[in-house]
């Protein structure tokens, strides 16, 4: 174990109910934006040819609606961890839980590859939930030093700043999508998904349900609870319900023991900003590889 890490003040403290009821409504606002651009494929054909892929879709449905409805109910994006101070702490979290983590990813997906699984299939995935489950150990080691973020605002220069990095992506994805279309996918990966998903299943819903449940139990130097485990139930329903290939109960499993992984890492650096940082690079990798669907 380490040192504890500290949670975020819990000034707001919803009832358990409220929390829950929150939560899934949030979500499930999110996951109707994927549903209703997957009704209208003129839509989805123009943005795949202007951009590469679903960049204005997904940053609709994780970022702004999730903001939109946290402000709507009364709460603070700060409080939850959405946050982008002390960005060289969620930097060292993020780049030493990628030190576990990716090479675990760079061997079990290339061996489901020479095996002929699929990690959308039950083998594959059951493959992947076991190896994300073994990472979880091993990434509370190493973190269990690193230092969390004492900050818990948003000031609105971090909104401007993290505005302005995802229309420069935009632009960029939009000039090569004809040339390297690659370019897009890697950033549609680094700056939107990962992210995105992280912002919202362990910014908001994760932060949320802990200001509810409270953080009882304590793992290699960070403060869980309830939230943790709930928080990635959620991110695997997500998957489970999602329009690109709903139905796929290996894909949910395996998704929601990687929750369990992102939801540490952003509970040990305080931040969200980690867990984007290690759950965009995830991605970024798997592009470069063919990938596999995001949940739009």
């Amino acid at each position: 174990m380490g040192t504890d890490g500290e949670p975020p003040p819990v000034a707001e403290s919803p009832s358990r109910g409220r929390a829950l009821v929150e939560t899934i409504l949030i979500v499930a606002a999110a996951m109707s934006v994927l549903w209703a651009v997957a009704s209208m494929p003129r839509w989805k054909a123009w943005e795949n040819s202007a951009f590469g892929g679903q960049w204005l879709t997904q940053i609709l449905a994780f970022m702004v609606v999730p903001l939109a409805l946290v402000f709507a109910l009364g709460g603070r994006p700060g409080r939850l961890g959405v946050t982008f101070a002390e960005p060289l702490l969620a930097l060292e979290a993020g780049m030493t839980a990628l030190a576990v983590v990716g090479p675990a990813n760079g061997i079990a997906f290339p061996l489901l590859g020479v095996l002929g699984w699929s990690p959308l299939e039950w083998p594959g995935g059951l493959v992947l939930a076991a190896v994300y489950a073994l990472c979880l150990p091993l990434t509370g080691l190493v973190l269990r030093r690193v230092r969390p973020t004492t900050s818990h605002s948003l000031p609105w220069w971090q909104i401007g700043i993290a505005v302005a990095v995802l229309v420069a992506g935009l632009a960029i994805a939009a000039f090569t999508v004809s040339s390297k279309p690659l370019i897009s996918r890697l950033l549609l990966a680094l700056l939107v998904v990962g992210p995105g998903e992280e912002l919202l299943f362990r910014g908001i819903v994760q932060s949320r349900l802990d200001q509810a449940f409270g953080h009882p139990w304590r793992l290699f130097g960070a403060r869980l609870g309830w939230g943790w485990v709930l928080a990635s139930l959620l991110f695997g329903l997500a998957h489970l319900c999602s329009p690109s290939a709903p139905g796929l109960g290996a894909w949910a499993l395996w998704t929601a023991f990687s929750g369990l992984l992102f939801g540490y890492v952003r509970a040990k650096s305080g931040s969200f900003f980690a867990s984007a940082i290690v759950h965009g690079v995830l991605l970024a990798i798997a592009a470069l590889f063919g990938g596999i669907p995001s949940p739009n």
